[in-house]
């Protein structure tokens, strides 16, 4: 969870920005549950004010140098017309900076506001998901002639399916809140996964490292409150080398299910393959000849592997004591690991249909 900020320390940064809690207006800002973000209006200027979260992000400083390098790369693309979509900047300190550290060693940025937009929480048609496939693969066609070696990975490992699964086997053997037993049977079905770990272990060996978002959830997207068109990728946090298949299964995770991740009536799950088709037509379509074939059919895997490595994660934090993700109540980690093994399941039975959806997304760009 995320530390209550008191008004001495909001006002000590706001300094920075030529701001105090006297002259301006602060509230709490959407709905995430790792950093702390506030909307900060004043005569002069509204900005978004952002505090990292030191307990997921080691590095607070790379999180924020990350963002500067991969911004200022988007905006000469933007100003080159190579990139349609809004590059997100940080505004720099009085003192030029990119970031504040307070009293308490505990860092924090300006976010540029972009007024006259909107969010969205899911997806509801197959026209939003073509328009989420296509902005998050502007986003990273845009970057594909960045050089990925460049960023810090800000979370070591965060798509690493063998390292998860190697961490699952160390909690399972301390078991620590004594919750196995509660558990065995969805342990024993991710175990006996291993064909498909090993499928996923073999194809990124093959793949080209990209500079990729990775988390590519629709609210990550602003809209255009005019157009109702994407406006500009947002959340930073995770960009940083990776490969097109976890970002492109991102989205499979979190639009293509009936249900929410924690949702219980798993009887009744289903998987609209309407979204994912529109998912893979969007996202195909503007990466157009910089998306390899490789990468192209790389893409069904993505789908599956998203929703088998979030749950094998719900399912080790659940089992060492939800340390990591912030739960409403105990079993709730337990909840989202049933939810999205089984949105595994059945994406794994279906695997030949996503196949033969995603070849023919690309045969109708040729």
């Amino acid at each position: 969870m995320t530390k209550v900020v008191n008004n001495e320390t909001l006002n000590q940064v706001l300094t920075n920005y030529r701001c105090s809690i006297d002259n301006c207006t602060v509230s709490p800002l959407g709905n995430g549950l790792i950093n702390s973000t506030y909307l900060v209006s004043s005569n002069n200027a509204n900005f978004v004010l952002q505090r990292i979260n030191k307990n997921v992000f080691k590095k607070p400083a790379d999180v924020i140098n990350n963002a500067e390098l991969v911004n200022k790369h988007l905006l000469a693309k933007k100003q080159k017309n190579l990139y349609s979509l809004s590059p997100i900047w940080q505004v720099a300190t009085i003192n030029a900076e990119a970031m504040v550290i307070d009293a308490s060693n505990e860092y924090w940025r300006a976010i540029q506001y972009i007024p006259n937009c909107f969010t969205v929480e899911e997806v509801e048609t197959p026209k939003q998901a073509r328009q989420v496939g296509s902005a998050f693969a502007q986003f990273t066609s845009a970057l594909s002639d960045f050089p990925a070696e460049s960023l810090v990975e800000t979370i070591p490992d965060f798509h690493n399916l063998s390292k998860r699964i190697n961490h699952l086997r160390a909690v399972i053997k301390a078991d620590p809140k004594r919750r196995l037993s509660s558990c065995q049977t969805l342990v024993d079905f991710c175990f006996a996964q291993q064909n498909f770990i090993d499928e996923v272990e073999l194809l990124t060996q093959q793949l080209p490292i990209q500079v990729t978002h990775n988390d590519t959830k629709i609210n990550n997207l602003l809209f255009c409150a005019k157009s109702n068109e994407p406006l500009a990728v947002i959340d930073l946090d995770t960009c940083m080398p990776g490969y097109l298949m976890h970002d492109f299964g991102d989205m499979v995770r979190t639009c293509c299910s009936n249900l929410p991740e924690d949702g219980k009536d798993l009887a009744n799950m289903s998987v609209s393959f309407d979204i994912y088709s529109a998912l893979a037509q969007g996202y195909i379509e503007a990466f157009g000849d910089k998306m390899s074939e490789l990468e192209q059919q790389s893409l069904a895997i993505g789908a599956q592997l998203l929703p088998f490595m979030i749950g094998v994660r719900f399912l080790t934090d659940y089992l060492d004591g939800d340390n990591y993700f912030h739960v409403e109540h105990e079993g709730h980690n337990l909840e989202r690991a049933k939810n999205q093994l089984n949105l595994y399941r059945l994406l794994h039975e279906n695997h030949e249909k996503l196949n033969k959806i995603t070849h023919h997304s690309s045969l109708a760009l040729i």
